[in-house]
């Protein structure tokens, strides 16, 4: 069976893992590898989040009446998709409901997660397909991440100047603690930075997002027009940056675990679909 596809034009080789449909590798013409490669600081890629962002609180969440349980980012990244075509430039991969996810999340539902190559550009679509009878709960977003080292060397460019503030954490939950993170329009990378887990960005002004090297031309840049919120994290000192646009968030402290509530979660109704998408250019 296979466990890996691959993609490539004469500007980067891309390769997808079948596994949780993660991206593994993006290799441009020089040999240049973007995509940190799952060591031991942080064993994975670039995992795609579906059907919750973050955690639940106590992993847990209600739904008329029942409760439910559902791990960090949910299921997807630990579940094989199908291959549904492929070709030179493009592949899509497909996740549906079978027993083990109608247990924790109990709703039919397609999953589709399609990677485009254009140039140095590498597009990520997330299809959600309400294949139940009932309204859809959902949320999803995508976990790349990409190779930065010495993490001092980098620093976050925002497309637009920013006067928000990044929210915190309590372990994995939002507090209502915020820090005044941006300077202008870019955040230095520096070891300590995610002392405190991720960075959460909520209604920022920018469409598009770039780590970049300085004083190089390296750079990953990244269109989150389509997301409401980005999350940017590693573990601390590690030698890689996430980039991760999301459509939903972790509980807050005070959530009341109704999944129709959570912040960002999407009500899809019976027989529809939603759409989102993200672009990645890669410059080395």
């Amino acid at each position: 069976m296979i466990s890996k596809y691959s993609i490539q034009n004469k500007f980067l080789t891309v390769n997808i893992n079948r596994l949780g449909a993660e991206l593994c590798s993006v290799i441009d013409s020089e040999g240049t590898e973007f995509i940190w490669q799952a060591g031991e600081v942080w064993p994975k890629h670039a995992p795609n989040l579906f059907p919750i962002v973050g955690s639940l609180l106590d992993h847990e969440y209600t739904y008329q009446g029942e409760t439910y349980s559902l791990s960090h980012h949910g299921f997807a990244r630990n579940k094989n998709f199908e291959l549904l075509h492929q070709s030179e430039h493009s592949v899509c991969l497909v996740l549906q409901h079978d027993e083990e996810t109608l247990h924790s999340y109990p709703f039919k539902f397609t999953f589709l997660i399609t990677y485009t190559l254009e140039a140095n550009n590498l597009s990520q679509t997330f299809r959600v397909i309400n294949d139940d009878d009932r309204t859809l709960p959902v949320s999803f977003g995508g976990h790349p991440g990409f190779n930065a080292s010495p993490i001092n060397d980098f620093e976050i460019i925002f497309s637009e100047k920013e006067f928000i503030k990044s929210n915190q954490l309590s372990g994995p939950y939002i507090n209502e603690n915020e820090i005044d993170i941006i300077q202008t329009d870019r955040i230095s990378m520096d070891k300590t930075i995610f002392d405190n887990d991720a960075l959460i960005f909520q209604g920022l002004n920018s469409k598009e997002v770039s780590l970049q090297k300085k004083n190089s031309t390296y750079a990953v840049k990244m269109n989150i027009d389509e997301f409401p919120y980005l999350g940017i994290w590693a573990k601390p000192g590690a030698p890689y940056v996430c980039l991760e646009p999301w459509q939903g968030l972790a509980d807050y402290l005070d959530h009341n675990k109704n999944i129709e509530h959570k912040k960002g979660i999407i009500l899809l109704p019976f027989g529809e679909e939603i759409e989102k998408n993200f672009r990645m250019t890669f410059t080395s």
